[in-house]
């Protein structure tokens, strides 16, 4: 028995040689646009002077410049700094991303602690079949976070400690 092969031609650029059906994919293309940012509101504002007790987001904007999908990646926020140890937090794209796609990376973090403290925060790219190596990273962002005073505005004022003496009553001459 004779074995025939047999391939078609096509102009698709996502359509794979010899019959395999599994679709072509580029992570290069994978960028971060901007510098990473904090967010009260999941990305819509950047808080350039995030304050203590503030619920914040990690956010960046991330785009495929190539010009095929992209494969499964994560954006890894790391912060660091008076954070420690270093704290990371990954947004998943399990779908990965069309050509000339983009996605928000947006990573719930919470709020930062009523301390005076120095934070580093960084969002790299990398590709869920190769996580040693980053594909892209964003610009990095150092936050300065100064505590709040979180007392009531009414001034207080302290204890009376004047006391008054009798000049009578101190007398000093010995008489008394």
């Amino acid at each position: 028995m004779k074995t025939i092969n047999c391939f078609y031609a096509t102009d698709d650029p996502n359509a794979s040689a010899g019959g395999d059906d599994t679709k072509k994919t580029d992570n290069k293309g994978l960028v971060t646009t901007d510098t990473v940012y904090v967010s009260p509101d999941g990305g819509d504002t950047d808080e350039a002077f995030p304050k203590p007790n503030v619920e914040y987001d990690f956010c960046v904007d991330v785009a495929n410049t190539g010009t095929l999908p992209s494969d499964s990646f994560y954006v890894r926020f790391t912060l660091s700094g008076d954070q420690d140890p270093a704290k990371d937090l990954d947004f998943k794209q399990d779908a990965g991303l069309d050509a000339n796609g983009t996605v928000k990376a947006v990573v719930h973090f919470g709020s930062f602690p009523n301390t005076f403290a120095t934070y580093h925060l960084e969002a790299c790219i990398y590709a869920a079949s190769n996580p040693g190596t980053p594909i892209n990273c964003a610009g990095s962002f150092d936050i300065t976070v100064n505590t709040e005073d979180n007392s009531n505005s009414t001034a207080t004022t302290p204890a009376d400690t004047t006391t008054t003496t009798d000049p009578e009553a101190d007398d000093h001459s010995g008489n008394g």
